[in-house]
């Protein structure tokens, strides 16, 4: 493929992702819902509450069970994203099936999805171990200044190095599991070398849908700013619900981003998902 046959590719993993998201929204919203509540919101909220728990000197059996709770959360996040995929593609191909019967055709694969979630734990924990020492040597009150000190600018680039393979490596991995039954390890490997291969679409659709994204705030932003001339308190909670549509609305374009360039990659036109 040329570079420019990639990046129509990576435009049509967009525009195909908004036919999908216009067939059944109440449904992609609420499957967005879960993913942002379950892996993103409530695992921050479990480490506040572990905090309190250490800081009160509380209950070890409680602080055990909330740990295991995120634990059990951070590990299962495969599972998720493989049900999903799974919606995405029965969606696709205009097919009525529930939501638990893709669950129960991904069953079959759960102890390697964790397991995947379990070694994607450990990477963030070296990943942390290695910049726990640049966020700590960091100056708060110089942080307040307007130009941000370099030790910032390096903390950042090291956390873009440290991100690229962990994404590159999470793309079709829990896909590959589920949908091509491999090993833990090589679905890895084969992740992070099917999504350099697609490197020049997807990059084309993930900045795509975030400047759709940017233009769409920028746009409700205005509108909210105009009424906020009038009704500050209005314009407020209009402001949390924009950003909470927005967020729930990029989430839906990635998951079905995710789908197209997995169905691109692995499938012939008109081959099924096997399970």
């Amino acid at each position: 493929m040329t570079f420019r046959s990639k990046v129509k590719l990576g435009f049509s993993w967009v525009t195909d992702s908004l036919a999908l998201f216009k067939q059944h929204p109440a449904k992609w919203m609420g499957l967005s819902s879960l993913y942002l509540v379950f892996f993103q919101f409530l695992p921050i909220l479990l480490l506040g509450i572990i905090e309190q728990i250490n800081q009160a000197h509380g209950s070890i059996i409680i602080l055990f069970l909330v740990g295991l709770l995120g634990l059990a959360l951070t590990f299962s996040w495969p599972i998720f994203t493989s049900v999903v995929i799974g919606v995405c593609r029965e969606t696709h191909a205009e097919r009525t099936t529930s939501v638990t019967e893709i669950f129960h055709r991904v069953k079959p694969h759960a102890q390697q999805l964790i397991f995947l979630g379990v070694v994607f734990f450990v990477y963030r924990l070296i990943m942390i171990a290695l910049t726990e020492a640049d966020i700590q040597s960091m100056d708060i009150q110089q942080m307040d200044k307007e130009v941000m000190p370099i030790g910032f600018w390096w903390l950042m680039l090291k956390l873009l190095i440290l991100q690229v393979p962990l994404l590159l490596a999470t793309w079709y991995s829990p896909l590959l599991i589920s949908y091509h039954q491999y090993s833990v390890f090589k679905s890895i490997g084969h992740s992070v070398w099917a999504a350099l291969h697609n490197i020049t679409a997807l990059v084309t659709a993930w900045v795509a849908l975030t400047l759709a994204v940017v233009g769409v705030m920028l746009v409700l932003g205005l509108v909210i700013g105009v009424i906020a001339i009038f009704a500050k308190g209005i314009a407020a909670f209009l402001g949390m619900m924009l950003i909470m549509f927005v967020s729930l609305m990029a989430t839906a374009f990635l998951f079905s981003i995710q789908y197209f360039s997995f169905l691109s990659m692995y499938y012939k036109k008109g081959e099924d998902f096997v399970s």
